[in-house]
């Protein structure tokens, strides 16, 4: 489950609570939405700026949100 622990309106900043599950369940969601990037990156030769910062922002969420899993890992 998901909770809102504070929300900063103004920085916009948000710090949740959730359980192991929900956040591999997120990591899997970005894993996929990467490579359906990646393939329409692949499609589309050339590719357009837009479309390659879009999946240079997945792959760093992905990392940064594998990092959190690796805490609650170990």
């Amino acid at each position: 489950m998901l909770r809102i622990i504070k929300a900063d309106k103004v920085n916009w900043v948000v710090k949740l609570e959730m359980s192991k599950r929900d956040l591999e369940n997120i990591v899997e969601s970005v894993d996929s939405m990467s490579d359906k990037q990646q393939r329409i990156l692949l499609e589309n030769l050339p590719s357009e700026d837009q479309d390659r910062q879009k999946l240079d922002d997945y792959k760093a969420l992905r990392e940064e949100l594998r990092k959190i899993l690796q805490v609650l890992i170990n």
